[in-house]
């Protein structure tokens, strides 16, 4: 479980989140919405501690991230919105092998782990390719197949289909619902995309200003809230 309490986060004079409570559950799917500039990645990077609190505290499975930084980011993965951010090395599957070998994982367990999520997502033949030379959309799919392969959790993904043609934004949200429907991992979905919301996630989180305007059901989202806090519906 996830517990956000009474978070405020800001720098040089600007307060970017004010009083932030929440709970997030074992294999919920939620989504955070929100018009530009209103916090949302903000909030999501205080979650596997990429930045700490100015007031108040975050909470993952009982250890506050300031205190237990190493072993918050092994529980919370996060994939950005460009792949590119995160790819280290030049060949797939030691990019996606990476992160096991900093955690002095045994090599046969890192071969078989690494064989086993790109098989997951259908990116095996790509195994030797140059990360240069994959498409977005497989650069976006090896990324995720880095914080899977550290078998985390929590996935926290900010606007991964953003930059995605609709085929593989179909694809790459495909794969995040079945995350959490058959592996019941616990998915927190920083998108503006409203079709984002429509299918498999359970609960939506608006941000308004830095503050939670509302966090409930899909279906109880209206056009009427949702132009209240600058977004179209």
């Amino acid at each position: 479980m996830i517990e956000i309490k009474n978070l405020y986060f800001g720098y040089e004079g600007n307060t970017i989140l004010k009083d932030i409570s929440l709970t997030i559950k074992e294999a919920e799917f939620v989504a955070i919405i929100g018009a530009n500039g209103t916090g949302k990645t903000t909030l999501i990077r205080h979650l596997n501690a990429l930045l700490e609190p100015t007031a108040g505290e975050v909470v993952v499975d009982g250890l506050d991230t300031r205190q237990h930084p190493t072993t918050v980011r092994e529980k919370v993965g996060m994939l950005f919105q460009n792949p590119e951010d995160q790819l280290i090395h030049s060949i797939v599957e030691e990019d996606v092998a990476f992160g096991l070998e900093n955690q002095g994982v045994p090599p046969a367990e890192i071969q078989g782990r690494v064989k086993g999520v790109l098989e997951r997502l259908n990116i095996k033949h790509l195994a030797k390719r140059n990360v240069n030379e994959l498409s977005f959309g497989q650069k976006q799919l090896t990324a995720l197949a880095g914080v899977l392969v550290m078998r985390p959790k929590y996935i926290v993904f900010d606007e991964p289909a953003t930059m995605l043609d609709p085929k593989n934004r179909k694809a790459i949200m495909e794969q995040i619902a079945e995350l959490n429907r058959k592996e019941k991992i616990t998915i927190l979905l920083v998108t503006n995309n409203l079709g984002d919301i429509k299918e498999n996630v359970q609960r939506v989180i608006l941000l308004n200003e830095g503050r939670i305007f509302f966090d409930g059901p899909p279906k109880q989202l209206s056009e009427d809230t949702l132009k209240e806090a600058d977004m179209d519906g």
